[in-house]
């Protein structure tokens, strides 16, 4: 089997140096006139070998330990596909609008209760306030808000003619409309004599400081 295998490369090799004229050349001779050809497929093989054996594995290497850059891009590229450029600006201007809506800070939290009382006061009406303690409402697992209560009462100012429109008014700005509070209660009783008794709550959501961008 050797045999054979050596005897068809013997013969290759004879095709593949022949030259014209001079059948009998020598070994020395043929293979000068076979370099034009041997040199290119010598050069092939080099590049082939360091494809495979040293510049393959490093190539791998780098794909494996940015695998984590390679999946976010295909995350965006799938997004840019459902996305376009201009919804995801539309987006992105949305959730900026509804981020300035929310509470930043518990110093901001503190000054809403001062624009309610402010708000009540300037309607005609006596507002008593208590905030919720930190913690105490239920906020869902990983959210980056943390949502406070504030239940109130109302009671007409003495000398208030106006009472019922007066506080229908009132309610339209309680809670300000520049921060996303929600009236979540509002209970309105009145006796014989047109007396008001108004108790309310206004839920807010509060960024925590994790959640805010530096």
């Amino acid at each position: 089997m050797q045999t054979k295998i050596r005897a068809a490369f013997r013969a290759l090799w004879q095709f593949l140096t022949v030259i014209p004229g001079w059948p009998d050349a020598r070994l020395l001779g043929r293979t000068v006139y076979a370099l034009p050809l041997l040199l290119p497929v010598a050069a092939l093989l080099v590049l082939l070998a360091w494809t495979q054996f040293i510049r393959g594995p490093q190539i791998r290497a780098a794909r494996a330990s940015h695998q984590t850059v390679l999946a976010l891009e295909s995350e965006i590229a799938a997004l840019r596909l459902e996305c376009s450029d201009e919804q995801a600006v539309q987006s992105a201007a949305a959730t900026a609008r509804a981020t300035q809506r929310l509470i930043q800070s518990p110093e901001e939290f503190a000054a809403q209760l001062v624009a309610m009382q402010a708000a009540a006061s300037a309607s005609g009406w006596v507002a008593t306030l208590h905030a919720s303690d930190p913690g105490s409402d239920p906020t869902g697992k990983g959210t980056p808000l943390e949502y406070r209560t504030i239940r109130g009462r109302l009671v007409p100012i003495a000398g208030n003619p106006a009472a019922f429109a007066t506080l229908l008014k009132l309610l339209e700005r309680l809670p300000p409309p520049a921060k996303g509070g929600n009236l979540t209660r509002l209970t309105v009783r009145a006796d014989e004599q047109a007396r008001f008794n108004v108790e309310f709550g206004v839920r807010y959501a509060l960024r925590l400081p994790d959640a805010k961008t530096p």
